[in-house]
């Protein structure tokens, strides 16, 4: 019985480390995608301070549309990010269950293997005392 329990827990310890590896797979990608856009922010806040000057008259024109299209940039890389937000919080908590379940059928399995161990010390002991009662009864 306790064998195809041991079994049993792992199959199901297997089954939940391969979900758990697929939704680290997913949190991965979107922690990706995240730090991706927090680059571009950055990337784009450094070209607004760094290239909003302008020597002369002429690139005055130009200068006012270079800004526009940083700040569209920043608030498309914003909604994005906002877009965002709420999906990696929900793909780390998955995760966490995912992984809070893996360990469960850990902990379930190596506690009984654990007792059949013991179990299994424990009848030895017992079987070795009744040998050694038997031949202590039998020698006069």
């Amino acid at each position: 019985m306790t064998t195809k329990r041991l079994r049993s827990l792992s199959v199901m310890e297997r089954v939940k480390e391969l979900e758990t590896r697929e939704q680290a797979g997913v949190v991965g990608a979107l922690r990706a995608r995240f730090d991706t856009l927090e680059q571009e922010r950055a990337a784009l806040l450094a070209r607004l301070f760094g290239e909003s000057h302008i020597d002369g008259l002429e690139g005055a024109p130009y200068l006012g549309r270079f800004i526009a299209s940083i700040r569209a940039e920043l608030e498309r890389n914003g909604r994005e990010t906002a877009r965002l937000t709420p999906d990696l919080a929900a793909a780390e908590e998955k995760l966490r269950a995912a992984l809070s379940e893996q360990k469960t059928f850990e902990i379930l399995r190596l506690s009984t293997l654990r007792r059949q161990r013991k179990e299994a010390a424990r009848r030895a002991a017992a079987a070795q005392d009744l040998q050694t009662l038997q031949r202590w009864t039998r020698d006069p």
